[in-house]
């Protein structure tokens, strides 16, 4: 009896390229791998460590520079260093500042505040509401120097990534931190300045102002000059003397008196008095142009 054939396959073999290296060499290779990563991890780690070293005498720059016009430079220093940094990095340079008594935020000349007084919270108030209000840990007050700088250092840390450095891809490795109170140019600085100016004093120049407008409007008494608008009273001269008023004068006006209201009778009373008047008048002569 003859044996069935297997039907042939139309499918093409998978080809696989031959593994040359052996399972000694493979095994090389990925301790080689993780003794890179591990390597790259401590090199990060220790750049860390630099930066916050170095980041605890900053700023650099003195007068006229501060918190919230930092100088360029030390805001761009800043803010390199901080590409790596995760928000336990920078809440180690924070702490790092404090022991060395200075304001957490790293772009702040000043001295951190020392509250004396006892208990571990300290109720801070707004607006001088009962409602807003905050109950704050005494040691998180001490850590800056103001209310402003804590913003500022607080709004850094929000940038920074979650994610370590070494695990980052290459976009999350050149990410740009933004600062509260970006330095200001020299133009900027200058506009600014020129802004504030004031070479009258305040009310002075606002006085001159009022009175150019009203100089403009025509205004040229003693008013003009303080910026406001002549207004002149005067009582209306009568040339004859006054008389009483006689009940002739009165008698036309008796079916509006209850309308008159501190000498003034308003005019629908009139005008209807009057409207009346012309109906009868139209009845007593009749419209005749019609005829020829």
């Amino acid at each position: 009896m003859a044996t069935a054939k297997q039907p042939k396959s139309i499918l093409k073999k998978a080809s696989y390229p031959a593994t040359t290296s052996s399972k000694e060499d493979r095994d090389r290779e990925v301790a080689l791998y993780h003794a890179n990563l591990i390597q790259q991890r401590k090199d990060i780690e220790l750049n860390i460590f630099f930066s916050t070293e170095t980041l605890i005498d900053y700023p650099l720059a003195k007068s006229p520079y501060d918190a919230s016009n930092p100088s360029p430079t030390d805001a761009k220093e800043f803010k390199q260093f901080l590409r790596p940094f995760q928000p336990t990095d920078y809440d180690e340079l924070i702490h790092e500042r404090n022991t060395n008594e200075k304001c957490g935020y790293t772009l702040c000349p000043n001295a951190r505040v020392k509250d004396g007084s006892g208990g571990k919270y300290r109720i801070l108030g707004t607006n001088g509401k009962a409602k807003d209000f905050r109950v704050v840990e005494k040691e998180e007050l001490e850590k800056w120097c103001s209310e402003a700088c804590a913003k500022r250092a607080l709004y850094v840390r929000v940038q920074l990534s979650e994610s370590p450095a070494w695990e980052r891809d290459a976009a999350g490795s050149t990410v740009n931190i933004d600062l509260l109170d970006e330095p200001k140019s020299a133009e900027g600085a200058i506009a600014e300045g020129l802004e504030k100016l004031n070479l009258e004093g305040g009310k002075a120049v606002k006085q001159q102002d009022a009175a150019d407008l009203a100089l403009e409007r025509g205004d040229t008494g003693l008013a003009a000059k303080n910026g406001l608008v002549d207004v002149n009273i005067q009582e209306k001269e009568v040339q004859r003397p006054a008389q009483a008023p006689s009940l002739d004068d009165l008698s036309g006006r008796v079916d509006t008196m209850h309308l008159t209201l501190e000498g003034h009778t308003p005019e629908f009373g009139s005008r209807r008095q009057r409207r009346h008047t012309e109906d009868l008048e139209n009845e007593e002569d009749p419209d005749t142009d019609w005829r020829m």
